[in-house]
């Protein structure tokens, strides 16, 4: 293996590995939470399934990415690389969607003082789940002919029209379906990354004229809510950042792969492979560095553990 493949090969593993355990772990708090019975807020309905958007798609795209850089190959036949390749664009476009909605949200909630946006917040509580189904419906259809495409087994090495992921090829049948797919996926990723970014410009303008309102009054009282709901938008607002910076380049590679050329090289294939897993795989590092909550839960059940190991320790000791 040259230095090019070794070093591709541990980065796409340790973002993988981090993404996997972080996204994990997340989601399996959300989980303890419904198994108690507890209500979430609506903001944290959205955040609970970012992570299993996440997990699918760092499974589906850098899982056998990493086990192709290290010399297995042949991992899936004609259907399951029609399965893998939807699940993949599939849980990448709805974590730009959720992400979005994330976003939105959070900009109604800082901004609910005013009617017009409790008014927004209150339909976005209502339509929460039709959001949803309409969100996936409209994914699914958007990636169904990737998905058609999709082959394995197959030299793509005269095929013009061709997404060679390695592991899988999607070969169109003519310039016009190459391109009109390529249009219709990076026009949906601008509308929702358009969208989030006024809606975290939004959270910054009002975050900004807030702390400047009470830096103006002279020893305020903190109001606990008020700082949740602060923290809670810094954290949204870097997700954003993150998700345009990373998407970004993952997007403007996608447009010029469909774009320019008619046949997409594997160097070009693996910056904006790694560029699409790396949202996936700082998301739980956002998420742990500003959720005071998940942080003290995993801080509980990792003491609590520690623990009953130790107790567990005591009483064999003590019957020996």
């Amino acid at each position: 293996m040259d230095l090019y493949n070794l070093i591709k090969g541990l980065t796409f593993l340790l973002m993988t590995l981090l993404g996997i355990f972080g996204n994990a772990v997340i989601a399996l708090y959300f989980l303890g939470i419904l198994h108690q019975k507890q209500k979430l807020k609506t903001s944290d309905v959205i955040l609970s399934n970012l992570p299993w958007t996440n997990l699918i798609m760092i499974l589906t795209r850098g899982v056998p990415h990493s086990l192709l850089v290290f010399g297995i190959k042949n991992m899936f036949n004609d259907v399951s690389c029609k399965v893998i390749t939807f699940a993949f664009r599939v849980s990448r476009a709805m974590s730009i969607c959720l992400t979005c909605l994330l976003s939105c949200y959070q900009c109604a909630t800082v901004a609910s003082s005013n009617p017009k946006w409790s008014y927004i917040k209150h339909k976005m509580q209502t339509f929460l789940l039709p959001t949803f189904i309409f969100l996936l419906i409209l994914n699914s259809a958007v990636h169904i002919a990737g998905a058609i495409n999709a082959l394995s087994g197959r030299n793509s090495s005269r095929l013009l029209y061709t997404f060679n992921m390695g592991y899988c090829i999607v070969v169109f049948p003519d310039q016009f379906s190459f391109q009109a797919n390529g249009y219709s996926i990076f026009t949906r990723d601008l509308v929702f990354v358009v969208l989030m970014t006024l809606a975290s410009i939004k959270i910054l303008l009002i975050l900004y004229y807030h702390g400047k309102r009470i830096r103006g009054i002279k020893n305020p009282e903190e109001n606990p809510e008020s700082t949740k709901e602060s923290r809670a938008s810094k954290m949204i607002v870097i997700l954003v950042s993150l998700y345009v910076f990373f998407f970004g380049i993952d997007s403007t590679i996608w447009l010029y792969q469909t774009t320019v050329s008619s046949e997409v090289h594997i160097v070009i294939t693996d910056i904006r492979f790694f560029f699409s897993i790396c949202y996936g795989s700082f998301f739980p590092i956002v998420i742990l560095t500003f959720n005071k909550k998940i942080r003290t839960a995993l801080k509980y059940s990792a003491s609590g553990s520690q623990q009953e190991e130790n107790d567990i320790s005591y009483i064999k000791g003590h019957n020996e």
